[in-house]
């Protein structure tokens, strides 16, 4: 079969298989008419569609996830030497933004099952100068707010979601279900293209979750240069904007989420349905629910055969991937920074046996049959 051969990415964004569709060729043709390039009326109403999608107060484009980080920890009046709690095991972008800010990231170890901080070690954690609980919903998949949010508002600390991975899916918290990113006073993504809902480049967002015009006008002035007012400079702050094309692109597929949300859960059941009986394979979480919008399928193969199992499916034109190979506190830029006062087990085991395998709405049946077989085969050789 010439599947054998084929290319299977990690990630194919919907355009290349569609063409550009016209609805957008439209849109993009007037903002080139227009030349209205920054802070065009796309990224107004991109902003008020997505908040109202989340059911949030607003929403502040950024030009990409990470600033939508930085810019929500300036927005605390963060004082250095002041304590962020964070995930040992993850992408290091919020790390990286707490220490260039002169902030202390604090390491507690994810769950096996979920990937997610656990927080059951949060209390042991906390510090005097702890200020922060900064959660990343991993793989798609929502942290425990229900217990971060409740340990968060006994010891008076302020959480920042980071959402990057995990738009469209649902936190039920106190019995009542929101958006992943909406729980807390403020949630952070990203708009790069693999993500659940990505654009043909860079950007990102801040959600404000709460109604407070003083926290909301702070982020907006830091994320133009501090501005009050054009040319009037009140403190610190940054460059960070979405572009009009980009904004424009987000509208559009922002009207085709909930269907694209759809398919990656049909994608992630069919995955686990098909592997359910290969003992070797420890499957995620998934739900038949719109709860959990699976932005990657990563499951874990004991660490022995892990590489083995990715090169067998790399030679078969495949292309899983290994997220994340090395836990944040082992990573060369961030060891001097670090405090980690829990035991990190977990953390430390996961970069050697969890494997990624594709799953993006445009992912045709075939591809992922090919996947299915690919995997299914190697096991049945190994056990030869």
């Amino acid at each position: 079969m010439t599947e054998t051969f084929t290319k299977i990415p990690i990630f194919r964004p919907e355009v290349i298989d569609t063409g550009l569709p016209q609805e957008l060729r439209i849109g993009i043709s007037q903002l080139l008419e227009q030349g209205c390039f920054i802070r065009g009326q796309a990224v107004s109403n991109f902003e008020n569609q997505l908040a109202h999608y989340l059911s949030t107060d607003n929403v502040i484009s950024v030009g990409n996830g990470t600033d939508a980080l930085l810019a929500a920890l300036m927005a605390l009046g963060l004082n250095k030497g002041d304590e962020v709690i964070t995930p040992a095991f993850g992408y290091p972008a919020a790390v990286e933004m707490i220490c260039l800010l002169g902030l202390t990231p604090v390491l507690v170890d994810v769950e096996w099952n979920t990937f997610n901080l656990d927080p059951s070690q949060l209390e042991e954690a906390i510090s005097p100068k702890t200020k922060v609980i900064l959660p990343l919903h991993l793989f798609g998949l929502p942290a425990r707010m229900n217990d971060i949010m409740r340990i968060a508002e006994k010891y008076q600390l302020t959480v920042i979601e980071d959402a990057a991975q995990s738009l469209g899916s649902d936190c039920v918290v106190e019995g009542k279900k929101k958006k992943s990113g909406t729980v807390a006073s403020l949630g952070c993504t990203s708009f790069f293209p693999s993500k659940n809902l990505g654009a043909w480049g860079d950007g990102g967002a801040i959600f404000v979750n709460r109604d407070d015009p003083k926290l909301l006008n702070r982020l907006r002035s830091i994320v133009s240069h501090g501005q009050e007012k054009k040319y009037f400079h009140a403190m610190l702050g940054m460059n960070s904007r979405l572009d009009t094309i980009q904004a424009e692109v987000l509208c559009f597929y922002l009207s085709k989420f909930d269907d694209n949300c759809r398919r990656r859960i049909q994608i992630a059941s069919r995955y686990r349905e098909s592997f359910s009986e290969l003992e070797s394979l420890h499957l995620p979480l998934c739900s038949e629910a719109h709860s959990y919008v699976p932005n990657l399928y990563t499951v874990k193969v004991a660490k022995e055969r892990r590489d083995t199992l990715q090169s067998y499916l790399s030679k078969k034109g495949i292309a899983p991937q290994v997220y994340y190979p090395l836990p944040i506190h082992r990573q060369k830029a961030y060891t001097p920074f670090v405090r980690t006062p829990v035991k990190l087990t977990n953390s430390e085991q996961l970069p050697f046996c969890v494997l990624s395998l594709p799953c993006f709405p445009s992912m045709k049946e075939w591809e992922q049959e090919a996947v299915i077989s690919a995997v299914k085969q190697f096991f049945r050789d190994s056990h030869a």
